[in-house]
């Protein structure tokens, strides 16, 4: 699957990434003390893809959805 971060700008999206953003999509903003260890690094990685905001508290990390991005299927051909 793919985000759409701009007009021309797309980004791939693995499955365990989208799973993620499936588990927690109800749930942002979250801090990162309250996200599963396991998931901790794909939360990094998403932010690194821009797909995720990353804000750093004192004690903690808090997540967000980006707000601009809009995903779109792999499949479709333009």
């Amino acid at each position: 699957m793919f985000v759409e971060l701009s007009r021309h700008v797309r980004i791939y999206i693995t499955t365990i990434e989208l799973n993620f953003l499936e588990k927690y999509y109800k749930q942002f903003p979250i801090l990162q003390s309250r996200i599963d260890v396991q998931d901790t690094h794909t939360a990094k990685v998403l932010s690194d893809k821009c797909v995720l905001v990353r804000k750093k508290l004192d004690n903690d990390t808090q997540y967000t959805l980006n707000k601009h991005i809009r995903f779109i299927r792999d499949d479709i051909k333009k």
